[in-house]
């Protein structure tokens, strides 16, 4: 190739990709929108729209019926040329999506799991995989990236999982074993981590700069957004906002078992006084949260206790950061008709400018969609410059 091939190649190449990123912010354009829009001779866009759909990166829009179109073609990017999986690995349920390279869901999957050891999650796990790839349409590139979300640290060199809530798969070296059963290109972070990131794409946080996400489940965690941008910490373990070192769970923390403990502690007063009978057993985290909401005196009593806890997490965070909004989720946290106000009651006496608290908008799918989102915006870049590549290789001169 000579070095005037070679110029006119990466300026074909430069003009495809400013076609196909206006096209993916506008969603669909004609060949003369866009050369408008980026300033561009009609030739000159009207190439790199060629470039693109012999690429198969772009493709053009179907009329509408009714529609007025005065005969103009439009374009929009084929974002199902290839398709990425989110894998959310919990301590009941492993929870999957696949999607497009947009981060569109596809097809959703989850199946329920115990607090087994290494090979029966990964068998739980390839479950999830093949329930999705058969639920999902056919596309050219197939699966290209896969991104799993997990209860834990994993460690940077070492990729073992660490500050794990699973005993059994503390130190476990997690993406070696999954990717034997993943397809594409694996990438495994912190399940608040990508829950925030689900958020600030798809829900609660989209279109706020700085927010932090608080999950309360089995463990208590925060992922934490600043400038538009997720921040893990030196180590990865930014927003361990609970932990509790050598212990399994702190006395007064709003996680599960905590929770539990709690429970049991005010069931056994109440047998104590006499308000409920001897052989009763102490109801569950779901049933309080229900009886609760109906106005139970009981169960009221132990939803403030454990507002009050989670208004204490989030103070820290807001102490520090100063933060405008925190989204609750997690198992717990999802509870938000009887525990939004309590919280922010609480909220207003420990801060001098509490943060608005909202639940969730992806409920338990907040670590899946952050997951698949983080697949698309992996996926996507490596299959333009591999088609284009392809696609300028074969061009006329």
């Amino acid at each position: 190739m000579t070095a005037k091939s070679a110029t006119l190649t990466t300026l074909r190449e430069m003009n495809s990709r400013s076609v196909l990123d206006a096209l993916q912010k506008e969603r669909r354009l004609s060949r003369a929108e866009v050369a408008r829009k980026l300033g561009m001779s009609k030739p000159t866009a009207n190439h790199a729209i060629g470039v693109l759909r012999e690429a198969g990166l772009v493709r053009e829009v179907p009329r509408q019926e009714g529609e007025l179109h005065y005969g103009a073609v439009f374009f929009e990017p084929a974002v199902d040329v290839g398709q990425v999986i989110g894998i959310d690995i919990g301590m009941r349920h492993v929870r999957g999506a696949i999607a497009d390279l947009e981060g569109t869901v596809l097809a959703r999957f989850d199946h329920p799991r115990g607090a087994e050891g290494p090979e029966d999650l990964l068998a739980c796990v390839e479950r999830v995989r093949d329930q999705l790839i058969a639920a999902a349409p056919d596309c050219p590139d197939g699966v290209l990236a896969t991104v799993v979300a997990v209860a834990g640290i994993v460690e940077p060199g070492s990729e073992q999982l660490r500050v794990s809530s699973e005993p059994a798969l503390e130190g476990y070296s997690i993406k070696e074993g999954l990717g034997g059963v993943l397809p594409g290109e694996l990438t495994l972070d912190n399940d608040v981590n990508l829950a925030a990131l689900g958020e600030l794409r798809r829900g609660a946080g989209r279109g706020i700069e700085d927010f932090a996400f608080l999950a309360v489940g089995s463990g208590v965690g925060a992922g934490l957004v600043l400038d538009g941008r997720l921040r893990r910490g030196h180590h990865g373990a930014a927003g361990e906002v609970d932990y509790p070192g050598h212990r399994r769970f702190a006395a007064d923390s709003p996680a599960a078992d905590s929770l539990r403990a709690l429970i049991a502690t005010a069931h056994r007063a109440q047998q104590r006084a006499g308000s409920a009978p001897e052989s009763a057993e102490a109801p569950t985290p779901e049933e309080v949260f229900a009886r609760a909401g109906h106005g139970d005196a009981f169960a009221f009593k132990v939803v403030r206790e454990e507002a009050r806890r989670v208004a204490a997490a989030i103070a820290t965070i807001a102490l520090v950061v100063d933060v405008p909004l925190v989204v609750i989720g997690g198992g717990i946290g999802l509870n938000g008709s009887v525990l939004l106000d309590p919280v922010r009651t609480r909220l207003a006496q420990l801060v001098p400018y509490p943060p608005r608290v909202q639940i969730s908008e992806l409920g338990d799918a907040a670590s899946v969609i952050g997951a698949v989102c983080v697949a698309a915006r992996t996926a996507w870049p490596q299959v333009v410059s591999a088609r284009l590549a392809t696609a300028l290789a074969t061009a006329m001169p």
